[in-house]
């Protein structure tokens, strides 16, 4: 037979073939639709193994829905049947596909109206001996969750959209607008100094976290000595309590010794640098004796005027005493009994005793101003 023969053959057979599945077809179409043809069903074969999940709610879960890890389908759900008011669905997991204990299974969508499949979730760090599920493990109720469904998105929508948020969220708006209206360079300078003070806290971060560790190690440290501290505020009680009875005498005291820091502030020092310290003042004193011993016509105000300020100072004090003993005095022209007589000395006149009154009163005037100050 040649080939074209062969062909010739061949074209006729199909079309008869085609003609019997049409007849076929046509005798046929009033109890078969394409809601009556089987669909392919996913399979993992007898080799995997099975793990058991318990929902509070199974939603509208399809049979042979899809099981997934991570968006790759790794089973498909087996049975699934209720126990105790929760949904107990059996997974087929192809084998080869490890999963660590611990893992979660939630009840997702792809799409709103998409079908229910199971999403399993590993641990995110599980360990490097830890155990893995094998055929008869099972996920409890606490291990699972169920997404949103259309139902909620719906409803959380409608909320949202009625419910005034959007409403509020408007008015916030507009009264923000109303209040920087005609300001929005004062705004913007809100805005960039919030964003250099969240770019600074940033910056500081590392900063932050130390302040934080150290108040954490100081907290510590103040609670494991809680009872050291007790102990301390508890003997400093009554040392409190007597300080709080005596303020008004601690008062008084500090008040006191004020006014007489004040008074000594008057007077200059016992010895200093100045020209008016106590020592200055007695070889001042001994040097103006010493010019009036040699010169009778020497100027004597200033040797009064120290005089008058050493008296003062040792004499108007509680502290200052003296002790003198006379071996030898000298009266006028009268000779004594180891000394004799000046012969150039004189009774005091009335022109002395005007100058030591006037004398005495000088000192007495500059002493009453050195104590009570000029003008008092």
């Amino acid at each position: 037979m040649t080939a074209r023969n062969q062909r010739t053959t061949t074209t006729l057979r199909r079309r008869a073939l085609a003609v019997g599945l049409m007849s076929a077809l046509a005798a046929t179409s009033c109890s078969v639709g394409l809601d009556t043809l089987p669909l392919p069903a996913p399979s993992v074969g007898s080799s995997g193994y099975s793990v058991t999940v318990t929902f509070a709610n199974a939603l509208n879960l399809p049979a042979k829905a899809a099981v997934k890890l991570n968006g790759a389908d790794i089973g498909q759900v087996d049975t699934m049947r209720a126990r105790d008011f929760a949904a107990v669905v059996t997974l087929r997991i192809r084998s080869g596909v490890v999963l660590p204990a611990g893992t979660t299974a939630e009840l997702r969508s792809a799409t709103p109206m998409g079908d229910v499949f199971v999403a399993l979730t590993p641990p995110a760090q599980p360990g490097p001996e830890a155990a893995t599920l094998h055929d008869g493990s099972a996920i409890p109720m606490t291990s699972t969750s169920q997404a949103a469904t259309i139902e909620d998105l719906l409803s959380r929508a409608a909320l949202l959209v009625n419910g005034g948020a959007i409403r509020d969220l408007t008015k916030v708006v507009n009264g923000l607008g109303a209040e920087f209206g005609g300001r929005g360079d004062h705004l913007a300078e809100l805005i960039a100094e919030t964003t250099d003070l969240v770019r600074t806290l940033s910056q500081r971060s590392d900063q932050i976290r130390a302040a934080i560790r150290d108040t954490d190690a100081l907290t510590a440290t103040v609670a494991a000595r809680q009872s050291t501290v007790n102990d301390a505020v508890a003997a400093a009680g009554p040392g409190l309590a007597v300080v709080g009875a005596n303020t008004q005498n601690v008062v008084d005291l500090v008040a006191r010794l004020d006014q007489i820091a004040g008074e000594l502030g008057k007077f200059p020092s016992v010895n200093g640098t100045g020209t008016r310290s106590l020592v200055t003042d007695i070889n001042n004193l001994a040097a103006g004796l010493n010019t009036a011993a040699n010169d009778p016509n020497a100027n004597l105000d200033g040797l009064l005027t120290t005089i008058g300020i050493v008296g003062g100072k040792v004499m108007s004090s509680s502290a200052g005493a003296a002790d003198a003993d006379i071996h030898q005095i000298e009266v006028g022209t009268v000779p004594g009994p180891d000394f004799p007589a000046n012969p150039e000395a004189r009774p005091p006149g009335p022109t002395d005793w005007a100058n030591f009154v006037g004398s005495l009163a000088y000192t007495l005037q500059r002493l009453h101003d050195r104590v009570t100050g000029p003008g008092r």
